[in-house]
């Protein structure tokens, strides 16, 4: 009987080890369906499709791909919000001179890849700390967007405000904006914003590459043991500049869905507080801030949950928008608190056991 209790306590350990991401937005999502009943409305398909169209689960769940990757290796990129903002206003201003979209795509991609490479080269080859690095590229990339926009003709940027916008009277907009940006598919009884699709699409991906390719496998060898890496002939300095590319390319995907689903973007405002976000939704998916562990497959859940997370603090009636952030806060810091407290508790239980076994053979 005593195996059986350990074989099933250890089983439901390891399960929680390895995917308390999923429980954890369950319980959030629950906490979400009271909020909603507790305000005499009831809990309805829609306000899930509002949660998997969010900003923050699909522009900031698309940036934590990126951001996993390089929290895994052991490093940290702050730079990603000031990225969107750079990436979404050259994505804007190509479409608005060449009415392409093809060549929007590109210019989103390759900018973003431009600004991860900037990072990963003072990372990897200048040994540059990745915080202070990626601090002074945040304050470059926002700042540099917002000396252009107040200085470029508005025929280009889209707009008088300083902010770069979508020209309507281009003949793609209304496809971009209306029929993809915004528009849904229909499944059933259900519908799924398309933009949805090109976060899951772009997580399948990262997925792949972190569990099947060898490539994946040298990103945990890294943030497990950087020294040990090298031993094994790992080109430990690639890795990291690899990292920050694939980040920078996540950005240039969000951008592109920014300007879809927004239509625009505002240097002063925009993407502020995002590589926050999107580090706190990596954490939500269980990947170790320490390096060398995590499942890609959180991140989904992770990007979702805190996303619920944002819509419980609105939802609650009568709360200033002022403390909203300290709720927020605090919810963030109690549900990462479950996660790190669990294997504490279990580590300690095991060695309080080990204790008694050695203590009863004695």
């Amino acid at each position: 009987m005593k195996n059986e209790k350990k074989g099933l306590g250890g089983t439901l350990g390891k399960v929680w080890s390895q995917y308390s991401f999923i429980f954890v937005l369950f319980i959030i999502m629950i906490g979400y369906a009271f909020t909603i009943t507790s305000n005499g409305n009831t809990f309805k398909w829609s306000h899930i499709a509002a949660i998997l169209s969010s900003q923050n689960t699909v522009i900031v769940g698309t940036i934590a791909l990126g951001m996993a990757f390089v929290i895994i290796t052991g490093q940290i990129d702050l730079s990603v919000g000031s990225q969107l903002v750079l990436c979404t206003g050259v994505t804007i201003i190509v479409f608005n001179t060449t009415n392409s979209i093809l060549l929007m795509a590109l210019a989103a991609i390759l900018t973003g890849a431009a600004c991860g490479a900037v990072n990963g080269l003072l990372v990897g080859f200048g040994k540059m700390p990745p915080f202070v690095v990626t601090l002074g590229t945040m304050l470059i990339y926002r700042s540099l967007t917002l000396s252009v926009v107040r200085k470029i003709d508005p025929a280009i940027s889209g707009s008088s405000s300083s902010q770069f916008a979508m020209l309507s009277d281009n003949s793609k907009y209304e496809f971009l904006r209306m029929k993809f940006g915004t528009g849904k598919l229909a499944l059933g009884g259900f519908s799924i914003p398309y933009i949805t699709f090109v976060f899951l699409i772009m997580a399948i991906l990262f997925i792949v590459i972190s569990k099947k390719t060898k490539y994946g496998k040298t990103i945990y060898a890294v943030g497990s043991n950087e020294k040990s890496a090298r031993l094994a002939g790992i080109n430990v300095t690639w890795v990291k500049i690899s990292v920050f590319i694939l980040t920078g390319i996540c950005v240039g995907v969000a951008s592109m869905l920014q300007a879809c689903k927004i239509g625009n973007v505002t240097p002063a405002s925009s993407g502020v507080s995002y590589e926050m976000y999107a580090i706190a939704s990596v954490v939500l998916a269980g990947v170790s801030m320490a390096g060398g562990k995590g499942n890609m497959v959180g991140v989904i859940f992770g990007a979702l949950s805190y996303t619920t997370i944002n819509f419980i603090i609105v939802s609650i009636p009568g709360l200033s928008v002022d403390i909203q952030d300290t709720f927020q806060g605090l919810v963030l810091i109690v549900v990462i608190l479950i996660q790190t407290v669990g294997p504490v508790i279990k580590e300690n239980l095991q060695r309080a056991q080990k204790r008694r076994q050695a203590a009863g053979k004695a």
